[in-house]
This record gives structure tokens, sequence and C-alpha cells, in this order.
């Protein structure tokens, strides 16, 4: 595996804005710095906004299904695109995914809760041995299965080359699980486990589960030739090791029972990182995320819980040629803001 490091850029990348503002949204919050969360933006409250720090996840526990400003059926959606009429690339692209349990109870053992669920039981205990994948190292969050998309990106005009896959259900679309409501038809429906996981983790990754990680393979679309390969994750500047000024205090270490801080591998690389986990210990419980798309930027609240892996030598974008990239991000819209933002993988030369 070849990792590429490149410059970092400093904003969600120009197509993910200039295709929302041609939907007519103007608008991206950030679930992960309650100091500036973004804010409204267009002819309503909150006058002109703006976009609000990095990073625009979609994960927060919260969510999961809710109605926001009347849209309903919101789960994270996964986004791939490689080139269009103005920018067509010389490029095919094949993609693995990295997925995981995205959220972190704040208990580390082995009882799996459903923390928007007050009160309840443990939905999923990793302790039983039905979770060989999931619970690997002993520990609640971090460890990771290699699942294909389902399609190679081809670059345009081929008509798969910029899709969506994404449930009205389920939070990580997976073969194998039901009930599914895909929005989009075959083959954009759901990942392909291929087998690795048993029933029972199936089940947890569809409800609680995200892509944490892509492997990208970069080839010659006329000579099919391998080009480079590359591990990525997207950007967030909020975590400790991030820019100073950018640095959210509502990241928390995941931690052991004993109370030391959790590592995990990070896929193909060979070493390992820290956990954490966005969680506002200030907040009154249930510590709901409080978010209104009217407020002032200061004045929403996240409490996600989303896991996350503190990488910043995992490259967000990478060179390929000099005038083509490859770039992971997010791309949000004004109606839902990162509440059903996407992940979003391309190719450009812009």
């Amino acid at each position: 595996m070849c990792l590429t490091l490149t410059a970092c850029s400093e904003d969600v990348y120009q197509e993910a804005e200039m295709q929302n503002e041609e939907a007519g949204s103007q608008y991206q919050t950030n679930s992960f710095n309650n100091g500036d969360s973004g804010q409204y933006a267009g002819y309503g409250p909150g006058g002109i906004g703006w976009w609000g720090k990095n990073y625009i996840s979609p994960w927060d526990i919260w969510f999961r299904g809710a109605t926001v400003n009347g849209i309903n059926d919101l789960q994270p959606s996964y986004f791939f695109s490689n080139g269009n009429v103005e920018d067509v690339t010389p490029y095919n692209i094949r993609v693995f995914a990295y997925a995981g349990i995205a959220y972190f109870d704040g208990t580390d053992d082995g009882q799996f809760h459903d923390v928007a669920q007050v009160g309840a039981p443990p939905i999923h205990d990793l302790t039983s041995g039905n979770y060989p994948n999931l619970y690997a190292n002993g520990h609640e969050v971090g460890n990771l299965v290699r699942i294909p998309v389902p399609i190679d990106v081809p670059a345009y005009p081929d008509p798969h080359y910029s899709f969506r896959i994404e449930d009205k259900l389920l939070h990580l679309p997976l073969s194998g699980v039901t009930p599914a409501g895909p929005k989009y038809p075959p083959p954009h429906t759901n990942f392909d486990q291929a087998g690795t996981l048993l029933p029972q983790e199936r089940e947890l990754l569809a409800h609680y589960g995200k892509i944490f990680f892509y492997e990208v393979y970069v080839t010659d679309k006329v000579t099919n030739a391998l080009v480079l390969s590359t591990l990525m994750h997207p950007e967030i500047k909020t975590l400790p090791s991030g820019i100073p000024d950018d640095i959210d205090a509502g990241w928390k270490p995941v931690d052991y029972l004993a109370g030391n801080h959790v590592y995990a591998d990070v896929p193909t690389l060979g070493f390992t990182v820290p956990l954490y986990y966005f969680y506002d210990d200030t907040m009154p419980l249930p510590g709901k995320t409080d978010w209104d798309i009217t407020r002032l930027s200061d004045e929403n609240f996240c409490n996600s819980r989303e896991v996350v892996f503190d990488v910043p030598m995992v490259p967000h974008e990478v060179d390929i040629d000099g005038t083509y990239k490859l770039r992971l991000g997010f791309s949000a819209t004004g109606q839902t803001g990162w509440v059903n933002s996407a992940l979003y993988l391309n190719v450009t030369g812009r």
C-alpha cells in the first residue's frame, strides 16, 4: 500500500460547495464545534450566515431516522463521483471501506447501549462470542472490517460515474440485513459484507455503524494499469492533534474501564492511534444533541457520541498526477445541514 501525503485544503472542497449552491443549498453546519456550528444562509432568519468550522459529519446517534425541517428518512449517505462533463478524468477507481461501530456509550464493558434509549438495557452483548470481528481487541469500538463498495467508480461518461448509497431505515446499508429501504436502485443499494460478518454483527453495524476509512485504488481507464493506492480519512481539525484555534473540548478520550486511553489499529499501515468520541458532559441528561437551523452558531450543541480515529497522518486529499486529485470529505444541504450530510469521495481536476 502506498500512502501519499498532501497539503490540507482549508474548506470542504469546492466541488461539493458548488453542487450545494446549484441545488439552492447555502447552509452547512458542523456537528463538532459547538462554538462555531455555522449559521443559516439565505432569505430566512440569521442573515447571510457562514459555513461553520470543519467537520460536518452526519454520524449523530440522536438523529438516526429523524425528521428535520420537515424532511424524514434521514440517514448518513455515501456519495462517489469521478469527473463530469467539464472535467473528464483519465482514471477509474476501486474502493474498499473500513466499517466499525460508530458510537461509544461511555463504558468499555462489552455491553453496547443505545444512549438514545435512556435507561434501557444493553442491546448487544459483545462478549457473547457472536461478535468476533467487532470485539476482536476486547474493546467496544475501534475494530474495523474491510468491505467492498458494490461497484467500481468509472470515469465520466459511464452511467455509474456518480452514485449515492443511502437507506431510508439503515444507518449503514449492508447486504443481508432486513428490513431495508434503499433510496436508490441496485447496484447502488448497499455495501457488500461478503460473508465477513456474523448475522449479529451485520445487524449492529447496519443500525449503529459507520465508514471510518476508504482504501482506494486508481487505475488508468484505458490500460487498467494501477496508478496509485492509498488509505484515506476525512480531515478533522477539531481533534487534539488539530489546529489549536479549532480544537473542540467536546472530544473526549475513549477509555478502558481502568481509565487508560484506548488505541486502535489503522488499516494497512501497521500502527495504532488514539480514539476519541464527542461527548458534552456539561449538558443535562439525556444530553441530547440540540440543533436548530434558525439559531445563532454558538446556540447549537452537539452530543453525537461519534467515535473517530485521531489520524492526521492519513490524507483526505491525494494528488494523482499533478492535475487530478482524490478528495474525501462531506457535502451537505441547506435544509438539513450536517444531519444528513454525505461522506463524499471524488476524483477531480479542480
